[in-house]
C-alpha cells in the first residue's frame, strides 16, 4: 500500500504545472549561462572568437568539463535548493485546502505512513531538478564543443562519475525539501513554508555563513555543518571528466564525504520526524 501511495503522489506531481515550470527554469538557466559565456568570449564586432584551445573559457563551455555546469547549478546551495523549497512548500500546504490528506486517512492510512509516502515522492522532483539542467546544458555545450573542437570527446567523459554526481546533487536537495515540508505541515500555509525555507537558505546560509567565515577560527567551521556547507563538500567530489585531476574549480575545504552524507541524512530525518510528530497532533476536522 505504501508504494501505491507513492505512485499516486508521483502521478499528482507530474500533473502540477509548477513542477514543469521549475524544470523549464532550471533548463533555461543551464542554456543561458554557457550561451552568455560563449557570446562574451567574442572580442570584436565581426563575431570571430578568440578562444585558445586550452583556455579557461573553453573549459567552461566545452565538454567534458562543461557537463558539470548544470549539475552544480542544481545543488542544494544553488538554484536547485531555492526551487525545491518553492515546490514542496506549494504542493504540501495546498493539500490542506484540498482535503486530500483527510481522504487518505479516511481509508485507514496512518498519519506517519501518509507523510512518509508524501516525502518519499519528493525524491522524483529532486532528481528531475538535477537532470533537467544537466541534459539542457549538455546539449547546449555539445554545440559549442563541436564548433570549437570539431568533434565531441565522448571518450573523455566519465559517464559513471557523471551519474554519481547527479545522484549526489539530488541528495543535497533533501534537507531543504524536509525543512519546507516541516514548515508546511506545522503552519498549513504556503506563504510560511516557502518564506521560511527561502529565509533560511538566503539569509541564514547566505549571510550568516559569510559572517562566520569572516570571523574565522572555530566559528568559520560551523558553516561547514549547515546543509549548504555539507552540500559544498559533496559537490567537491563531483567529476565528469575521465581525467581524475581535472575540474572546473579546485576542491574547496570541507568535511569528509561520510560526514557530509551523514549530516544531510540527519537533517532530512530530523525535519521529516518533526513533521510527523506535529501531524499526529493536528486536528484535521472542520
Amino acid at each position: 500500500m505504501f508504494w501505491q501511495m507513492v505512485a499516486v503522489e508521483h502521478k499528482k506531481l507530474t500533473r502540477r504545472k509548477i513542477l514543469w515550470i521549475e524544470l523549464a527554469v532550471m533548463a533555461a538557466a543551464a542554456v543561458f549561462i554557457p550561451l552568455v559565456i560563449y557570446l562574451a568570449s567574442q572580442s570584436d564586432g565581426s563575431g570571430n572568437l578568440v578562444i585558445t584551445t586550452d583556455g579557461p573559457v573553453e573549459e567552461m563551455i566545452a565538454w567534458p568539463l562543461a557537463l558539470r555546469l548544470g549539475i552544480d547549478l542544481a545543488s542544494g546551495g544553488g538554484l536547485g535548493g531555492l526551487l525545491i523549497v518553492i515546490l514542496i512548500g506549494t504542493l504540501t500546504a495546498q493539500e490542506y485546502g484540498w482535503r486530500t490528506m483527510q481522504l487518505w486517512l479516511s481509508n485507514g492510512i496512518s498519519r506517519p505512513v501518509l507523510l512518509l509516502a508524501k516525502f518519499t515522492a519528493v525524491l522524483l522532483p529532486s532528481l528531475l531538478l538535477v537532470l533537467a539542467p544537466f541534459v539542457a546544458g549538455a546539449l547546449t555545450t555539445a554545440v559549442f564543443t563541436q564548433n570549437l573542437q570539431g568533434s565531441l570527446p565522448f571518450a573523455q567523459v566519465d559517464w559513471w562519475q557523471a551519474a554519481l554526481s547527479i545522484g549526489r546533487t539530488a541528495f543535497t536537495l533533501l534537507p531543504y525539501a524536509a525543512l519546507t515540508f516541516f514548515l508546511a505541515i506545522v503552519s498549513r500555509s504556503t506563504v510560511v513554508a516557502i518564506g521560511g525555507g527561502l529565509a533560511y537558505a538566503m539569509l541564514i546560509e547566505g549571510v550568516l555563513v559569510q559572517l562566520l567565515t569572516f570571523v574565522g577560527g572555530t566559528w568559520a567551521k560551523i558553516g561547514q555543518y549547515l546543509p549548504a556547507g555539507l552540500s559544498n563538500s559533496l559537490a567537491a567530489l563531483n567529476r565528469v571528466s575521465a581525467s581524475s585531476g581535472s575540474g572546473l574549480v579546485a576542491q574547496a575545504e570541507g568535511v569528509s564525504m561520510e560526514t557530509a552524507v551523514t549530516g544531510i541524512a540527519l537533517y532530512t530525518l530530523i525535519f521529516v520526524g518533526l513533521a510527523i510528530f506535529a501531524f499526529r497532533r493536528q486536528d484535521l476536522g472542520g
